[in-house]
């Protein structure tokens, strides 16, 4: 069962909320997300809080509501908030650190590839092996409302609305687009999550846009019909505009100036597959995709036990991987479809966002 928790008032308090929901799983979590770097560089975890540090000036100036955020989130878990600013920026540290298997894959329709004309967004969220979640209903201070379903604060998959602004989702698949650029970039889970805040899908967009980051991608949708995707790479980005009212996106860059410079693929050998296997599944179904058409998508098994949803490959050398959570949003209803672990053996909740 989905542990869900409301939290409202200010950042700090908002923060420490969240900290509370993983209190009692703090130290599974370290293990997970730091040890796994730790073990790898032959270090120990303090080595690698330390790593995290170097990005906290950027971090502070970036989003300083985000940093009270954290410093509740250390409260409310019983952490210290070096070691929890570490476990944010994990995808940062990692980026130079130990290679993936198995990803994630999403994908946004349109009105005239799904059967009643509405905006579906979903993907299948694969990370570490039962990494706790949770689900948080949070209203922020600057008036916008929120789903975000939690990866033990390491990163959200939302929902955001904002008075009679049409709501918006957001999701997003690890790539990697590195340059030479020495400056020491904001943690991507920052950018994220300030996007996620914003009270329009333009706002969010722009907030991408501005960011200078080498790394990951990012489909966008609303419940007015407007989707877009956006790879950040090479502390730039580029604009992926919907083919035939359809996105999707994986672990390797779609972008041909990213494309040529990608660094992630060699690690995910299955993203291109899962790309394509997407699309076939899509363009069988044009016209009269409904959710549990794309429900049925992500719990596909070609290329088992690297399709799109994904499970322990056990010859595998590399760090295990699987599907810990699937969404399927759709943005027009305020509605959120979650199935905790692979969809292929779970069932979907439905959660609503209360707008008013």
């Amino acid at each position: 069962m989905l542990k869900t928790v409301e939290l409202q008032g200010n950042y700090y308090e908002i923060g420490k909320g969240w900290g509370e929901v993983f209190r009692q799983e703090m130290n599974r979590i370290i293990m997970s997300e730091l040890g796994l770097i730790a073990a790898y560089y032959g270090i120990d975890n303090a080595t690698v809080i330390e790593l995290g540090k170097k990005y906290l000036p950027a971090a502070q100036k970036y989003d300083p509501e985000f940093i009270e955020v954290l410093h509740g989130f250390s409260e409310g878990a019983g952490v210290s908030f070096d070691t929890i600013f570490a476990i944010r920026s994990v995808f940062d540290i990692l980026c130079s650190g130990p290679p993936r298997q198995g990803m994630c894959t999403s994908l946004a329709v349109g009105a005239s590839a799904s059967q009643n004309g509405q905006v579906i967004i979903g993907q299948n969220i694969d990370w570490h092996p039962e990494l706790p979640m949770a689900l948080l209903k949070i209203s922020w201070p600057n008036g916008v409302k929120q789903l975000a379903l939690s990866m033990s604060g390491v990163w959200e998959y939302t929902l955001s609305a904002y008075a009679e602004s049409s709501p918006f989702a957001i999701m997003s698949t690890l790539t990697v687009t590195p340059d030479t650029n020495p400056d020491i970039p904001v943690p991507i889970s920052f950018i994220m999550n300030k996007a996620s805040r914003q009270k329009r899908l333009e706002n969010a967009l722009e907030v991408f846009t501005n960011a200078t980051s080498i790394m990951p991608s990012y489909l966008l949708a609303n419940g007015a019909g407007k989707m877009i995707g956006i790879e950040l790479g090479l502390h730039s980005h580029e604009l992926l505009y919907p083919e035939s009212d359809v996105l999707i996106h994986a672990n390797h860059n779609i972008s041909e100036r990213f494309a040529a410079r990608d660094a992630f693929l060699q690690f995910v050998p299955d993203s291109p597959f899962r790309y394509d296997r997407m699309k076939k599944l899509v363009a069988q179904n044009h016209g009269k995709i409904t959710p549990k058409h794309v429900m049925t998508f992500l719990a596909d098994h070609e290329n088992y036990p690297k399709g799109i949803c994904s499970h322990v490959d056990p010859e595998s050398q590399l760090p295990p991987s699987a599907t810990v959570a699937s969404v399927v949003i759709i943005p027009e209803e305020a509605a959120m479809y979650i199935a905790v672990g692979n969809p292929c053996e779970n069932e979907y909740e439905r959660y609503h966002l209360k707008t008013d």
